[in-house]
């Protein structure tokens, strides 16, 4: 399943994977951006110190008597043209012809240019160095000044800004991303509040979506939602009126058959035609039980998909009704039905807890051999209780889940019955939001079917559902 949900289109991935890589490629060329306008100055200021050198030079410039250039500076201040405590620094003066007048005859000389020094990085010794070559005048000849200067210090300032630019948009790179992320996520907070809205409800719960706080772009979404939860209650509530009108139009015409058959049963001597007559009773009397028991599940869910209000019921007060109404049956069947009784109030609807109370004495009743006991219990041992116990041949621990469902019946089940009682019983349970448990009866012999209601109650029964 994880696997699926992780290959389902995703609108936060999606717009993640849209911005993301957009701002990473924003901020990775103003990261270049920045570190080429932050070392421009840097090349000006150390090519202006070239070039200050240079014409401080020229000034000591002077002409021979024969014409010939010289050039006047004493050590000292040649030594400190020359003082870095990181470059070295190399100087040549020559004249027109290319004689040396002063400095490192080795040193290149850039051609003459109309821009006047003319500057550019060159290899000498060796090793890369920015040079300059300045020309002046000097008598009757043109005299070049070259002052040239290894690159230390400027590659320590190139990686000192290109370091700083790096951290710095590092830190705003890592700033927009977490705010691109979280603003993603807030963008699609409705949506989460959509779907937890969904996630808390109950099956039943079909009342429509608010709009109030809806976003504009979902809102379409959430609006075909509330159209198919209307739909599906109209749905519901045809299919519940269905079946409830069907149930009471089957039961006035059975109950009248049954009472027929029952009358022309008693009043047969033959043998033959009144055991004919009494398997027809029978069938009548599972028909009419079962119809009975489709009117109780619709409703039940009737009452499920309404904002049912649960009040306090004694539940001792449903128990009694139960066994009255079927000590009858029970003498017939030789079954030893009984009642332990003990004080107890749950929160919920007293017609709901009988029919489903009854429907698990029928139940038990129906596959309690003769000579078997159903006793029913009721009381608080921390929290409120309904409980039937028989001494049948039990539900097999396989079968226990699904024999709420609807018209399952259990592996060993025999007899006719329908398969509705105890999903009538789950139907109730929820309702009330009870715990509905199937266990073996004492020894292991029979069955235990337990409903036990929650300590406390607050609302409604369709928010009691939903949790």
């Amino acid at each position: 399943m994880r696997a699926k949900n992780d290959q389902a289109p995703s609108i936060r991935k999606r717009l993640l994977a849209l911005l993301l890589p957009s701002a990473v490629v924003i901020l990775v060329a103003g990261t270049l951006g920045d570190y080429f306008t932050a070392i421009a100055p840097f090349r000006e200021a150390y090519d202006q110190a070239l070039i200050d050198t240079a014409i401080a030079v020229a000034g000591r410039v002077t002409v021979r008597n024969d014409g010939r250039p010289a050039l006047s500076l004493p050590p000292d201040a040649a030594a400190i043209l020359r003082a870095d405590s990181i470059d070295s620094i190399y100087i040549k003066v020559s004249a027109a012809d290319g004689a040396l007048v002063y400095g490192d005859a080795d040193l290149p000389e850039l051609p003459e240019s109309p821009a006047n020094p003319s500057r550019a990085n060159v290899a000498y010794r060796g090793e890369p160095i920015r040079l300059v070559s300045y020309r002046t005048v000097a008598g009757p000849s043109i005299v070049a000044v070259s002052v040239g200067e290894t690159l230390h210090k400027r590659d320590r300032a190139r990686a000192a800004v290109l370091t700083t630019a790096i951290a710095v948009d590092a830190a705003e790179l890592g700033l927009v991303l977490a705010v691109i992320w979280l603003g993603v996520r807030l963008a699609l907070a409705p949506l989460r509040n959509v779907a937890a809205q969904i996630h808390r409800r109950s099956a039943r719960d079909l009342a429509p979506l608010p709009l109030g706080r809806v976003p504009v772009e979902i809102r379409g979404v959430v609006d075909a939602l509330n159209r198919l939860f209307a739909t599906v209650t109209r749905a519901g509530s045809e299919q519940r009126r269905f079946l409830e009108s069907a149930a009471h139009q089957l039961r006035t015409p059975l109950t009248g058959i049954q009472a027929q058959l029952e009358l022309m049963a008693d009043d047969e001597t033959d043998p033959s035609r009144k055991d004919q007559l009494g398997r027809v009773l029978d069938g009548a009397r599972r028909l009419t039980h079962t119809t009975q028991q489709l009117l109780a599940l619709a409703r039940s869910d009737e009452a499920a998909t309404l904002d049912w209000k649960l009040t306090p019921v004694d539940l001792a007060s449903v128990v009694d009704p139960v066994v009255n109404e079927r000590i009858a049956a029970s003498d017939a069947a030789k079954i030893d039905l009984g009642a332990e009784v003990s004080p107890a109030d749950a929160r919920g609807v007293s017609w709901l807890l009988a029919e489903a109370l009854g429907n698990l004495v029928d139940n038990a009743m129906t596959y309690t051999p003769a000579g078997g006991s159903i006793t029913i219990r009721c009381g608080d041992d921390g929290a409120p209780f309904l409980q039937v116990t028989d001494t049948g041949p039990g539900i097999p621990p396989g079968d226990r889940a699904r024999v709420l469902d609807r018209f399952y019946r259990g592996s060993n089940a025999q007899g006719d019955g329908s398969g509705l009682g105890l999903a009538i019983v789950h139907e109730v349970a929820q309702l009330h939001g009870a715990t509905l448990s199937i266990d073996a009866g004492p020894d292991g012999r029979g069955t235990t079917v337990s409903l036990r209601f929650p300590v406390r109650h607050g609302g409604s029964a369709q928010a009691i559902a939903a949790r």
